[in-house]
């Protein structure tokens, strides 16, 4: 199992240039999300404790303690991306000489190809959550530190739509139209979903900016 987060930060921006495969799109996409986690994050605790602010201090701490567990997941579920496509490089690699051996193989095959598929489909789930977050912060935080709000919304963005080109590779590897139906209608909601709350949190940051 990778332990990516025991990498230094040179280490990480050194593994994802090399040839090696993880992180590939969807733990970078994770990860990336999660740093737009920390964006957030600073500006509410920037927010917090303020006496401009004492108002909505209850809303602001709720927000934060949700931003906190989005950013754990999104950490975990970068972890998850890579060990999916480790799982689907063991699956390609086994036997294939009986009919038993291929049987067992695709149906390894299967599975993995649906985890390669979900857990990038999670990542950008995350994403358009961190968004719902980032839009009542767009409001609420400091103004002193909004532009901060509206770099970690495109970041989410980047993650969100990278994660969902993630999902789309995987699809083809798929054999039940019925589950792949499932995912691809997940997918464009999602998209519009972000897309719309991308639009609306930058322009309450532009605004608020003035």
């Amino acid at each position: 199992m990778l332990n990516y987060l025991q990498w230094t930060v040179k280490e990480l921006f050194d593994r994802t240039a090399s040839a090696e495969p993880e992180p590939g799109g969807g733990g970078v996409c994770a990860m990336t999300g999660g740093l737009a986690c920390g964006l957030l994050a600073m500006v509410a605790r920037i927010t917090s404790g303020k006496e401009k602010y004492r108002d909505v201090e209850v809303e602001i701490q709720e927000i934060l303690g949700a931003i906190e567990g989005q950013r754990e997941k999104l950490q975990d579920l970068a972890r998850q991306d890579m060990e999916a496509f480790q799982q689907f490089m063991a699956a390609l690699a086994m036997p294939r000489e009986t009919e038993e051996q291929k049987a067992a193989r695709e149906k390894s095959k299967q599975q993995a190809a649906l985890l390669s598929a979900g857990v990038p489909l999670d990542i950008a789930a995350a994403c358009v959550e961190n968004l719902e977050l980032a839009a009542r912060l767009a409001s609420l935080g400091s103004k002193l530190a909004i532009s901060d709000v509206g770099v970690g919304t495109h970041l989410l963005e980047a993650s969100l739509k990278g994660a969902l080109v993630m999902v789309e590779a995987n699809l083809p590897y798929l054999q039940d139209r019925q589950v792949v139906y499932h995912l691809a209608a997940e997918k464009e909601r999602l998209a519009l979903r972000g897309e719309e709350l991308c639009r609306n949190v930058l322009e309450t940051v532009k605004t608020r900016m003035k």
